[in-house]
Formats: structure tokens, sequence, C-alpha cells
């Protein structure tokens, strides 16, 4: 079975899933981005920006999905998979806010 089977299906530690996968993995992605807007060089990086920003848009929900299986199979205090679970629900909020969806 591959890492990313393994993530999809939870199967992969709850602390390593949402801190390394979640977290580390979405910074590395979104960095970027934001440093070349931040900087004004987002129009000379057109092509750079639009293949992080199609990853960000495919690895955000696949994570998500993830760090939520694995809150769900996770077996230790409850209070760190509620805390997981609630993490993936105040982030899709915010980006449904940040559509105006919400």
């Amino acid at each position: 079975m591959t890492q990313v089977t393994a993530l999809w299906r939870g199967e992969v530690p709850l602390a390593k899933t949402g801190w390394f996968y979640g977290i580390l993995g979405l910074l590395l992605l979104v960095t970027p981005i934001t440093l070349l807007s931040g900087l004004g060089l987002a129009h000379g990086a057109k092509p750079l920006l639009l293949t992080l920003s199609a990853a960000t848009l495919l690895y955000a929900p696949f994570i998500a999905v993830a760090i939520w299986r694995s809150a769900g199979n996770y077996r230790g205090k409850f209070a760190w998979r509620l805390l997981a679970k609630g993490s993936v629900l105040f982030v899709a909020l915010q980006v449904a806010v940040g559509l105006g969806l919400g």
C-alpha cells in the first residue's frame, strides 16, 4: 500500500497526518504563492503560481479528508480527535466565507 493510499484511508497516525502532511505540506505550497504575490513578482511567475495554486486546490481537500479519517481512527485522548476534526471544519468554513458562500 502506498503512503497516499494510507493517508486517504486515515491509516497514518494523526500527529504525522496533521502536522507533517497537513501543516508542513500546505505551507510548502502556499508560502511561495504568498511570497511571490507579496513581493509583486506574481506577473512574472504566472506559470509557477498557476501550478502551485492547482496543486493546492487538489492537495487541500485530499489532506482534509486524510486528517478527518485519521482522527476517526485515533485511539488516544478524545480531545485530540475532536481538535483535529474541529480544525478541518474551521478551515472549511474559512474557505467558504472567503469564497463568498458563507
